[in-house]
């Protein structure tokens, strides 16, 4: 993979939209570069997830069928956010509620956020790893605060505290590990490859893998969101646009998450034992899993419920990692799910803030009047969000609960529990939006809303989940997620 080729749309993207003068030209600009761009890392990376490809591994780039999962989610969730972001900024714009600087400062950070995605997944070089998730903090915090309201600043500014911290705390692993290899007999580039620390680990003294591991567990968690440093999360999600939140649940807590991984093979193959690893994840997974039940009762404003679900999710995802190689599979399957789901949910979110003007679910009522088409879509989503089959959802908790019931009776008991509550939270306070009436005085005249882009995709996106569902009980759908586990699992 040639660095150059990479970079090129969303570069052009990135500085087209800061210097062409007018609403349409950057309208158009990001949606051609967009779905060229995107496009391309799509054709790239299915022949690796398929495993049709095998690795590709040099100097600067490790592209093999984990990377390059997340490089297609990323490159399909950019697309459809592009799409989205031209009707969900374009209103904004329009209405006054932006300038035209705005406009074209959100799509100019919009394509520098996506492009730190795509280098993180794609590098084979740890120091560079750091400097690209570094990045996607810089320019989506300018996303946070795009509106400029003391709300949205005071959440910028929390998110870029607590999560360049964190990050800071990485890049300590990362020269802690570096300090390893190199007494390990590591020289030169090898210090910081990725490759070479996964196929020389044993050789890492144990006490510097340990030390490094719990920096970037804390460091790089923070980005995932994890409990207990998750705060940046509610906020952040909820004062940014809607396509930002539908980016940063979608994809910025996976590929937070698949820096962790990187480094717990490494140090699971040090060990010749994941145990250690395992036991972090498990506990962080269940108490996240848990604050996210407790605090999704008394949630009055929709996008922060959506935010603490994606804590809850994460949470699962990191419980099913460290159960066993079959709850790795859940845990992909779990990935990919909330990935299609969670961006259906949030691109929801902003067609019900453009049509309702509030996030305060105590305000929303009359919405299968009002707006029929998102409140089905809605709600659909939701019903998949809590693993109602046939979400995908549904197979991947269902394989995590198989495992951990087996391993931890009452700690799955515990979470059987927890999810049941938000499920119970979730349901009833969408239901009470969407349903709930109140007098509708006759001389008072709504507009209804019209079928759009918005819920073209988030109907496809349903779908797909559906599809997956299906496909994940077949032999190749197996196979494909089990190829992709080898990638990234220390199995002994």
């Amino acid at each position: 993979m040639n660095p150059i080729f990479i970079t090129i749309p969303f570069l052009i993207a990135s500085l087209g939209s800061l210097f062409l003068k007018t609403e349409r030209q950057v309208r158009r600009i990001n949606l051609f570069f967009s779905i060229l761009g995107g496009g391309a890392l799509i054709f790239y990376a299915l022949p690796f997830v398929l495993h049709i490809r095998g690795k590709e591994i040099s100097q600067w780039w490790l592209i093999d069928s984990f990377s390059a999962l997340l490089v297609f989610l990323v490159a399909f969730i950019y697309i459809v956010t592009t799409i989205i972001s031209t009707r969900y900024i374009g209103h904004e714009y329009e209405e006054k509620i932006i300038n035209l600087h705005q406009y074209k400062l959100y799509f100019s950070l919009f394509q520098m956020f996506v492009l730190c995605m795509i280098l993180t997944l794609a590098t084979n070089n740890t120091l560079v790893l750091w400097l690209a998730l570094e990045g996607t903090t810089l320019f989506s915090t300018f996303l946070v605060g795009l509106y400029r309201k003391k709300t949205s600043m005071e959440a910028a500014w929390k998110y870029m505290i607590l999560c360049s911290t964190g990050i800071s705390l990485g890049l300590v692993g990362i020269l802690l590990l570096g300090y390893g290899a190199h007494e390990a007999g590591l020289s030169g580039e090898n210090i910081f490859s990725i490759y070479a620390l996964m196929e020389n680990s044993q050789a890492i003294p144990h006490d510097v893998i340990k030390l490094a591991f719990i920096f970037l567990f804390i460091g790089f968690g923070t980005k995932v969101g994890l409990v207990p440093m998750h705060n940046w999360l509610p906020d952040a999600h909820s004062k940014a646009p809607s396509p930002i939140s539908a980016i940063f649940s979608a994809i910025l807590l996976n590929i937070a998450l698949y820096a962790i991984l990187r480094f717990k093979f490494i140090a699971d193959s040090a060990f010749s034992d994941p145990s250690w690893t395992n036991n972090l994840f498990l506990i962080f997974g269940f108490f996240s899993i848990i604050l996210s039940a407790l605090m999704m009762l008394i949630q009055t404003n929709y996008k922060r419920m959506l935010a603490y679900s994606s804590i809850e999710h994460m949470g699962l995802i990191l419980f099913s990692l460290g159960l066993s190689p079959i709850g790795a599979m859940a845990a992909v399957m779990h990935m990919i799910g909330h990935t299609f789901i969670k961006s259906t949910l949030f691109f929801g979110a902003g067609e019900i803030l453009i049509g309702q003007k509030s996030t305060k679910m105590e305000k929303i009522k009359n919405m299968l009047i009002r707006a029929k088409y998102t409140s089905v879509l809605f709600i659909s989503a939701i019903l998949m969000i809590i693993a109602i089959p046939p979400s995908t959802l549904f197979m991947s908790e269902y394989g995590m609960f198989s495992q951990a019931i087996v391993i931890y009776p009452i700690l799955t008991i515990i979470l059987f529990v927890a999810l049941g509550i938000i499920a119970y939270a979730m349901l009833s306070l969408t239901i009470n939006m969407i349903f709930a009436t109140e007098k509708i005085e006759d001389n008072i005249e709504y507009k209804k809303e019209r079928w759009n882009i918005t819920h073209t995709i988030m109907t496809v996106e349903l779908i797909m989940v559906a599809i997956l569902a299906m496909w994940f009980t077949t032999s190749g759908g197996i196979n494909v997620i089990n190829n992709i586990v080898k990638d990234f699992l220390f199995i002994k």
